[in-house]
């Protein structure tokens, strides 16, 4: 693998572990960060689903250049979050993990 490729797939960091928390609601999570991703892979970053608890809070893990990004917290909270709120109103929040 040489660096180009590295550098491609920077942000493409999948989980170690499957997401944890109901298998429904895992699914619907993941087709909204479907979405989400290809504009945080455009900058080299990713997130992956940690988990999703019985009160709706959502864990993610930012990747790549998101890590340490000085935008992490806006990208979170400001297009994650709410993105996920519209899309699935069960939804009560994301934390970063």
């Amino acid at each position: 693998m040489g660096l180009l490729d590295i550098l491609n797939n920077f942000g493409a960091e999948e989980p170690s572990q499957p997401a944890t928390g109901d298998p429904a609601r895992i699914a619907q999570v993941e087709a909204i960060l479907a979405d989400i991703r290809p504009m945080l892979e455009m900058d080299g970053g990713g997130i992956a689903l940690i988990s999703v608890d019985d009160n709706g809070m959502v864990a993610v893990k930012l990747s790549g250049a998101c890590m340490g990004c000085h935008a992490q917290s806006s990208t979170l909270y400001e297009v994650v979050q709410p993105k996920l709120i519209e899309a699935l109103p069960w939804v009560t929040g994301v934390q970063m993990v």
